[in-house]
């Protein structure tokens, strides 16, 4: 008996179940994705850093060094397990051409670095995670450079100069365990030692790698601070293994984030269908619920049957979401595995999957017994009697046909209609909602990054070109050349020379630690500051988000740093976003020291009417070799892969948004239509067409759709706002406002979704005209 009814129901309610099935498979399906991301993730950058060796502090430092200053404290010092020192020649893009491309590297905001393969440690990897070996004549080229260029096995690397043209076989991919991510400015090839000398000797500048292993991780705070208090080099960014690790993981690991948050809309969604699923079904068994009752079947008993329907419903539907995870996944790994490659299977990689999708599993189960307690409500007597507990009375109350006025009978009778009976609306009210939500935010979250106003949230003011000076022979000399030539430059309206310095700071547990401070006029190209201002004068200071929670400072509070061996108090005018140098910066207008400078920059703009481009070709020659940049470049090409997993994300997130309302809206169409077959009949019986039923249908919809598509885009930009600030402060950006195109979110989302619905609508109400008068009176 139990079979019979369970299989009658499934008969009854195709459509129903199969909506359902879809929704908690599709939920299934993503929440085992991300959860395999997040496995593949961990395992593959856990496998990139112990193949690798990878360091636990790294200086970078320009200029000369005293190897045996170097030696003398890594002997004396217990924390040290190893040391090795590197060296990187520096290119400048001009002398490299990659692959068939014609042109060189000028405009690539990336720094270009030739390197040997390490001895000790941080030793540079190929696709198969093993140590990369180069032959005379050969290079390995970074994975960034591959994806970007298109490269692959025995292209061509020229490196031209002057007096020099040497071509290179490329036979491998580098993995980067310091320098993978699109994030990280600077990329290391990997040549022959042999060729490395010759370089050496026609092309370049030098730059040190100080890299440490350490005996135990946890002290890597003390140690940098004994590094640091030292006179060791330091001419410029120190970077560390927990630095390494969140770069590594950022792209993806945000992915991860979205697609959960995806999947556990979908399980909303899934539930308020469930709900509206079981409380219909409930109401059309009622009398047979009393006659079952009044046999001695017991209240457990008849929830088990309603209950046993849906348990195998979600049971297969989370097995079928597991196994199409299983192949999907593949699209949101891929990234993973070329950049860290691919970590050995583990019993994790199959039980959190599982175990995600046996939650889901869980919830279903568990929202399918809350709603089935309505059985406590049902009286043999009344089901007996009534055979149905009755439907709400409807709230018509100033809704009068022959009291309108202006207005078309069948808009008129589609809002008297769902202004009475809201409550049942509310189902597909909400899922509209989501459904906007889930499509918004990510199209938002993807215009942000690709915004030019996203390069606030990079410690940086707005301008057209940014112009860097690493550390080299001269460099002070070729600043003050450069400065003296942009102000006698017709083609430039404003430029703002800024210089970034080392100095100490008294940090919130009491010991002095080195603090970037970039000195110059921030007023010229001001920052957008999430608290406070820009610093006007040189007792002030603005600190990075990141820096002011660490040192546990807001607007107004003291700053005690080192200036020129002077201990000074400075106070906190500005707290503002930087998603560069690991967030940790700082701006002021203080004298600096030409013996602690790390980097020059200039910003400008040029004046209306002049090319750009053109200005940043004349500046790559006249400059030689400093960086010349486009700010916009400079997004491009380091989020350029956050943005392309993002886009794939974001595509997928509109087809199931739209694909949810369709299904969604033709289920309870159905359910509606059957609901109201009496009324229609009526209707037609007192001279309503089949044409102005559907009107009213129609008029039903495009209100609950345009009532979805308000809430929804007003919870897309307060708590989607909210879910992109928690994923910016793991960057250093915890304030992100949304760059909202107002035309895509406001006007063509929006009314394809409630044309989608429309559609679906008008499709859906067809069935009406199968059904006579005669026979839904009967009904």
């Amino acid at each position: 008996m139990l079979l019979r009814i369970v299989k009658r129901d499934l008969q009854r309610n195709k459509i129903i179940t199969f909506g359902l099935f879809v929704f908690i498979m599709l939920s299934a399906l993503l929440v085992a994705s991300a959860s395999q991301v997040i496995i593949e993730l961990s395992g593959s950058l856990n496998q990139l850093l112990i193949k690798s060796k990878a360091p636990h502090f790294v200086q970078m430092h320009a200029g000369q060094i005293d190897s045996s200053a170097i030696e003398s404290f890594t002997a004396a010092n217990p924390l040290v397990k190893d040391q090795q020192t590197v060296e990187m020649l520096n290119l400048d893009g001009s002398n490299v051409y990659l692959g068939s491309n014609q042109g060189s590297e000028a405009n690539s905001v990336m720094d270009i670095g030739f390197v040997e393969q390490n001895p000790s440690f941080d030793l540079l990897l190929n696709l198969e995670n093993k140590v990369i070996e180069v032959s005379a004549g050969e290079i390995a080229v970074p994975i960034y450079y591959m994806k970007q260029k298109n490269l692959k096995i025995g292209d061509i690397v020229s490196v031209l100069g002057e007096q020099f043209d040497k071509k290179f076989v490329i036979t491998d991919f580098v993995r980067d365990v310091q320098m993978n991510p699109a994030m990280v400015s600077s990329k290391r090839f990997v040549v022959n030692a042999a060729d490395f000398t010759a370089l050496k000797q026609q092309l370049g500048e030098p730059e040190y790698l100080i890299e440490f292993q350490l005996t135990d991780l946890s002290k890597l705070n003390d140690f940098r601070n004994e590094y640091q208090s030292s006179n060791l080099p330091n001419k410029g960014p120190s970077i560390d293994y927990p630095l390494f690790k969140t770069l590594n993981a950022l792209t993806d690991g945000i992915i991860a984030v979205v697609i959960i948050l995806v999947s556990v809309l979908l399980m909303l969604i899934a539930i308020l269908c469930l709900r509206f699923t079981m409380i219909a079904t409930l109401e059309e068994d009622y009398r047979e619920i009393g006659v079952m009752k009044a046999i001695g079947i017991t209240q457990q008993d008849i929830r088990s049957i309603y209950l046993a329907k849906y348990i195998v419903m979600a049971a297969v539907a989370s097995v079928c979401g597991y196994l199409l995870s299983l192949g999907v996944v593949r699209l949101f790994t891929a990234n993973i595995t070329l950049y860290l490659g691919v970590a050995p299977a583990s019993i994790l990689h199959y039980f959190v999957p599982v175990l995600a999708v046996g939650l889901i599993f869980g919830v279903v189960v568990f929202f399918c017994r809350m709603i089935l307690r309505r059985f406590n409500r049902i009286t043999v007597v009344e089901a007996l009697r009534s055979g149905t507990r009755g439907e709400a009375r409807m709230n018509t109350s100033g809704f009068s046909l022959s009291k309108r006025k202006f207005v078309n009978v069948n808009a008129f009778l589609g809002v008297k209609d769902v202004y009475g009976r809201f409550t049942m609306y509310g189902l597909l009210f909400y899922v509209f909602v989501i459904s906007l939500f889930i499509v918004l935010v990510p199209v938002n979250i993807l215009n942000t990054l690709q915004s030019p106003r996203f390069v606030s949230y990079m410690g940086v003011g707005q301008s057209d070109i940014r112009i860097d000076l690493q550390q080299s022979n001269q460099i002070e000399k070729r600043f003050n050349e450069m400065i003296t030539k942009l102000e006698n430059d017709p083609d430039i309206s404003k430029f703002s020379p800024l210089i970034t310095s080392r100095f100490k700071v008294l940090g919130s547990d009491g010991v002095w630690d080195s603090l970037n401070v970039e000195t110059g006029d921030f007023t010229i190209f001001p920052l957008s500051y999430v608290h406070g201002g820009t610093p006007r004068s040189a007792s002030e200071i603005a600190l990075s988000d990141l820096n002011a929670k660490e040192l546990n400072k807001k607007v107004g509070d003291i700053v005690h740093l080192e200036v020129a061996g002077v201990a000074k108090k400075l106070t906190v005018s500005g707290i503002y976003q930087d998603i560069t140098n690991g967030g940790r910066t700082a701006k002021a207008q203080l004298l600096y020291d030409s013996k602690t400078v790390l980097w020059y920059v200039v910003a400008l703009d040029v004046n209306p009417g002049i090319s750009v481009q053109a200005k940043m070709d004349q500046y790559t020659k006249l400059f030689y070799p400093a960086k010349i940049t486009h700010l916009q470049s400079y997004l491009a090409q380091t989020l350029g892969n956050t943005i392309r997993q993002l886009k794939l994300v974001t595509g997928l997130s509109i087809v199931i948004a739209f694909s949810i309302s369709i299904l969604i809206t033709s289920l309870f169409l159905k359910m509606l239509l059957a609901k109201d077959s009496s009324q229609t009949a009526i209707l037609r019986s007192v001279g309503f067409t089949l044409g102005d039923i559907r009107r009213q249908y129609l008029v039903r919809m495009l209100i609950i759709s345009g009532l979805g598509v308000i809430l929804g885009t007003f919870a897309a930009n307060t708590l989607g706002q909210k879910i992109a600030q928690m994923l910016g402060s793991f960057m250093g950006a915890s304030k992100i406002q949304f760059v909202v195109n107002p035309a895509v979110a406001y006007l063509i989302l929006p009314l394809l979704f409630m044309l989608i619905v429309a559609l679906t609508t008008v499709t859906s109400t067809i069935s009406i005209r199968k059904s006579s008068i005669a026979k839904l009176i009967a009904e």
